[in-house]
């Protein structure tokens, strides 16, 4: 192993894949119709559209950011000159749970879930059951194998993992776009109608299924997990943040109306597969096809995630947070391979609980996540403040103010589902038990690391975040 540099190889248009394709998941081609009844056509696009206009005023944060500390570990480094160690702490180990025991976990069962409904076989020989969900036995091989396989392609280098991200992503939005010509050809507008659902009001749902477009937007927050193995320029990252966010709100957006007009809103509501049963009726292929986008949005979010979080754990040992030997890099690869192997470790053995246990901690995802956006919200407007002379190759339009409204969004995101009786609230006992857990975990993982971090001393700690950027911090206070 060596710790020399990581290597500069993710190009604007790979930054682009990572962060859209991290982004568009797989629920969107199932999950379309029972939205439309829930909400109405109306409610779903309007929605996303309001979702991705809030979402971009955060990614605008986080592009300022990125451009002017274009460092591995993205928030975690970001904390840093305003937070400290505490800040860089908290926005860690919130992405831990979020990007490792919530999203890296999740895919060694959803690889399997989405493949059961050809090969129903998968779900047979139980092996165990937690919180009343068998675990079966060829399920969770599938999901391993597909774990150790993402660990393999970025073990053997970021550039691999690019090709393989750009292939796929260039294949989903092909399908995308194969959707909406379909839709185009053979729906009608008037398929559209009623907009809203008997007795919601055309402000309510819309509003209403923003926040849950919110949950469909995060995966953009990653792109600055992979700062320092950028090849473009300052200013190109930051681009690259918000143009990821906003285009993949966009293709939300065009599928949701794709789906609304394939077939009227009256029958559609009434498909089990949303977007997947509406193409097979108009041709079994294209139902295939439409399946065959969930399973690369699977695989692509899959990818991102791996990337994420490898260099998360990467820079949690770059602040001492943990044993300096995950931040070490392959002597030919560039990658930080102990780093790899425990996020995978950790996310197999998060896997094993299985749906029915895993699904509290997916379900807190969304407040970790909103946690380390807002520490980065927080950051953004007080680096203005602290740092005035910083070099901003990407300035936020708006500044203080665009990441004041970023800040309401991201405190209605964490708090919603903390309120108890609503329906966006956490399950009680067992999720809000989990986040407890998770906070008491922390703070015993904190308090432990103090004596490593007197050793190392502020200064290196703050150097081995930053790099660079150190100076030109801390030369221009």
């Amino acid at each position: 192993m060596s710790s020399g540099g990581l290597k500069k190889e993710v190009t604007f248009f790979g930054l682009i894949s990572f962060g859209m394709a991290g982004i568009i998941g797989t629920s969107w081609t199932y999950m379309n119709t029972r939205f439309y009844k829930l909400y109405g056509p109306g409610g779903v696009i309007f929605g996303f559209m309001i979702g991705t206009l809030m979402a971009a005023l955060i990614a605008l944060s986080y592009a300022e950011l990125g451009a002017a500390i274009k460092r591995e570990g993205g928030e975690v480094a970001f904390a840093y000159p305003t937070f400290g160690l505490k800040g860089s702490f908290a926005a860690a180990w919130m992405l831990f749970l979020g990007y490792i025991t919530g999203a890296m976990s999740f895919y060694v069962i959803g690889l399997p879930l989405l493949l059961s409904w050809f090969f129903p076989q998968l779900n047979t020989i139980p092996i165990y059951s937690i919180a009343g969900t068998p675990v079966y036995l060829p399920s969770l091989l599938l999901g391993i194998a597909g774990a150790l396989f993402f660990f393999y392609l970025n073990y053997r280098g970021v550039k691999l993992a690019q090709g393989f991200q750009m292939i796929m992503f260039l294949t989903l939005i092909g399908i995308g776009a194969i959707a909406l010509v379909v839709a185009l050809a053979k729906g009608s507008l008037s398929n559209m109608h009623p907009l809203f659902p008997s007795g919601k009001s055309p402000i309510e749902s819309p509003l209403r299924f923003t926040l849950i477009t919110i949950g469909y937007l995060t995966g953009f927050s990653m792109l600055t997990m992979i700062g320092e193995e950028s090849a473009v320029t300052e200013r190109k990252f930051g681009l690259a943040i918000v143009l990821s966010v906003t285009l993949a709100g966009l293709f939300y957006i065009l599928e949701m109306f794709a789906g609304a007009i394939m077939m009227p809103v009256s029958q559609s509501i009434n498909l089990s597969r949303g977007l997947i049963d509406e193409m097979a009726t108009i041709a079994k292929p294209l139902g295939y096809i439409m399946w065959l986008a969930g399973f690369i949005g699977l695989v692509t979010s899959w990818n991102a995630a791996v990337l994420a979080g490898s260099r998360l754990v990467f820079s949690m040992s770059r602040m001492g947070l943990i044993p300096e030997t995950f931040s070490k890099l392959h002597p030919k690869y560039g990658t930080p391979t102990n780093a790899l192997i425990l996020s995978t470790v950790v996310s197999i053995c998060f896997g094993m609980l299985g749906l029915g246990a895993l699904v509290w901690f997916l379900d807190i995802t969304g407040v970790a996540i909103g946690v380390a956006w807002g520490i980065s919200v927080i950051s953004m407007i007080l680096m203005r403040k602290k740092y005035p002379k910083l070099e901003r190759p990407f300035r936020t339009p708006g500044g203080i103010f665009t990441g004041a409204a970023a800040l309401a969004l991201v405190t209605v995101v964490v708090l919603l589902p903390l309120i108890p009786g609503t329906s966006m609230s956490l399950e009680w006992p067992h999720e809000y038990g989990v986040l407890i857990l998770w906070i008491v975990l922390g703070a015993i993982l904190y308090y432990s690391s103090k004596k490593r971090w007197e050793e190392l001393g502020r200064e290196t700690i703050a150097r081995n975040l930053l790099g660079e950027y150190y100076d030109k911090l801390y030369s221009k206070e």
